[in-house]
């Protein structure tokens, strides 16, 4: 016996923690019966893991545009206090030194408050730079000390006195109850109270309501690419639904229980008919299974079923066991109840012999015909002489 390679997971439906075989197609909650595609709720969770990753980008990035939000509001504040006339809090410049020449035997040179002013003059210019310390440089520009200007007295200001606010004599109320506020009424919103045909949700349909009981036809617009569960289910007056071509996806018990319902056109890009989809649609005697239907799941077809059309020979269909019934009855007696033919490419194959291998496919292999097409071999270079494709099993 081979080891299973277990993994845990989460059951879509009843939300419990079992454990499954990793190299697994497909698994069944041992809880509620519930199938699991493996493959699909392992891309979900590395989906998962990618949002993470990028989750954690984001918050960092967010981080660092809060940081340059607060340097921007710090100089904003800046630009409004100077806009305002406010002084901002500066430090203070250190005070300039002042330089005194050195004592010769004339007597002291002038104190040059500012000697960066003198020394950069373009027009002061030193004849005597590199000789004697005791000698007093000569200049081509005679010297001019600087006088400085006499302070303004500042005009006088004139006191302003402060008005003071009349005060009003306070006149005593006769007395009264309080007055105890009313709580307001809550507002509902505004609506024409009439229920809509199609209630949705983004592109899912959540509900069909039959408006007009003449209506028993429905055709599906084209905004609809999801049918929730139970969507029409229950529905005893419609006989006839078309998909469009955006519909991707039926979910569980879509028309379970439509009991009027005689025709049924699915989209190409349905991958599988889900658990209990048509469950108790008796009146439903055919339908064409598309190409683009991988599997039907069990317990998904069991009503008023004869015949079934199916587009590939590649689709699967469930068998009884013990976890699940199968996914359509058969009629293996004769008396007319289950499903008694298929049909692919305009043959007919009774469904008591096709029934037990779970596709056509394989039904096919089992007595030597290609399984694409299920035409015979060319006995001279056996290839299928419909589709040319070599036997390959």
């Amino acid at each position: 016996m081979t080891r299973l390679d277990l993994i845990e997971m989460e059951c879509t439906s009843c939300k419990n923690t079992i454990f499954g075989d990793k190299n697994a197609e497909y698994w069944y909650c041992g809880i509620c019966g519930k199938r699991i595609d493996l493959k699909v709720s392992m891309e979900l969770q590395e989906k998962e893991n990618r949002l993470k990753a990028k989750e954690s980008e984001l918050n960092i990035k967010e981080k660092a545009l809060k940081k340059k939000e607060a340097e921007l509001k710090e100089k904003e504040e800046i630009i409004k206090a100077l806009e305002n006339g406010e002084e901002l809090m500066k430090p203070k410049a250190p005070a300039t030194p002042t330089f005194k020449a050195n004592q010769t035997a004339d007597g002291v040179v002038p104190t040059l408050v500012r000697p960066d002013t003198v020394l950069n003059n373009p027009e002061m210019k030193f004849t005597n730079l590199a000789g004697d310390a005791n000698k007093k440089p000569e200049y081509a520009v005679p010297f001019k000390p600087v006088t400085p200007a006499k302070p303004v007295a500042p005009a006088p200001v004139t006191p302003v006195t402060p008005v003071k606010p009349e005060i009003k004599p306070e006149i005593p109320e006769p007395d009264k109850e309080p007055v105890i506020p009313k709580k307001p009424k809550p507002q509902t919103p505004a609506s024409d109270g009439k229920p809509k045909e199609f209630e949705m949700t983004e592109h899912t349909l959540i509900k069909y309501n039959t408006l007009n009981p003449n209506i028993v036809k429905v055709s599906l617009p084209a905004n609809i690419w999801r049918i929730g569960s139970g969507a029409f289910k229950g529905n005893t007056n419609i006989t006839s639904v078309v998909c469009s071509d955006n519909v991707r996806e039926i979910c569980d018990s879509a028309f379970m229980d439509c009991s009027s319902l005689t025709e049924v056109t699915l989209s190409n890009d349905i991958k599988k008919i889900n658990f209990k989809t048509f469950n108790g649609c008796e009146k439903l005697k055919t339908i064409t299974i598309p190409e683009s239907v991988r599997e039907i799941m069990c317990d998904s077809m069991v009503c008023g079923l004869e015949e079934i059309v199916f587009r590939s020979a590649k689709t699967t269909w469930e068998q009884a066991s013990d976890a699940a019934e199968a996914s359509f009855a058969i009629d293996k007696n004769g008396k007319g109840k289950g499903v008694n033919r298929f049909i692919f490419r305009g043959t007919e194959y009774k469904a008591v012999d096709v029934f037990r291998h779970g596709s056509l496919s394989n039904y096919f292999k089992a007595n030597g015909l290609c399984q694409y097409c299920g035409s015979k071999f060319s006995f001279v270079n056996g290839k299928c002489p419909n589709c040319k494709t070599k036997k390959d099993y």
